[in-house]
């Protein structure tokens, strides 16, 4: 599994570049990808590391699901301190 917060000035690195290169590592069968201008999360999953990537995207109603782990965590919750009004996202004050 590998999680990565999408750079602002390297998001066409993250979602595509590094994603050819996660597809090629068999043992990675999850990638999720968060937005750091907005809240939102993608994942691409698969069940083996010979199939294609499966996207789905999520929101701040929604929940990430990581069956391989056992764990639910709310997408709002990965946000919670997150100001999108400053350039580093950064909680003001």
């Amino acid at each position: 599994m590998v999680f990565e917060v999408l750079s602002r000035t390297f998001g066409r690195t993250d979602r595509i570049d590094k994603l050819r290169g996660y597809r090629d590592v068999p043992s990675i069968l999850r990638y999720v990808i968060l937005e750091s201008a907005s809240i939102g999360i993608v994942v691409h999953e698969r069940a083996n590391g010979s199939e294609a990537w499966r996207t789905t995207a999520l929101t701040e109603d929604d929940t990430l699901r990581i069956p391989e782990v056992g764990i639910e965590i709310p997408v709002c919750k990965f946000y919670a301190d997150v100001d999108f009004s400053t350039p580093d996202g950064q909680a003001a004050g």
